[in-house]
């Protein structure tokens, strides 16, 4: 379907649109999900804020810290 024209002039980012679904995983198997979704959006909001050295490793501290009760959100 995202070789389809008219798919692809209703949605030109058709390509982006099949890349992210393609990269795409299961959600972490945790009680707080919902904790660990808002770690995450925390740590990459705003997005012109974000460093791609530091970002991830940073968000993945917080993630566990808040899974351990070491940090609120």
């Amino acid at each position: 379907m995202y070789e389809d024209p008219e798919v692809r002039k209703a949605f030109p980012m058709a390509d982006l649109i099949r890349e992210s679904i393609a990269g795409g995983a299961p959600r972490p198997q945790t009680p707080y999900y919902t904790d660990v979704s808002a770690a995450v959006t925390r740590s990459f909001h705003p997005p012109n804020k974000v460093d791609p050295a530091r970002t991830p490793a940073a968000a993945g501290r917080l993630i566990t810290d808040v899974l351990k009760d070491k940090k609120l959100l």
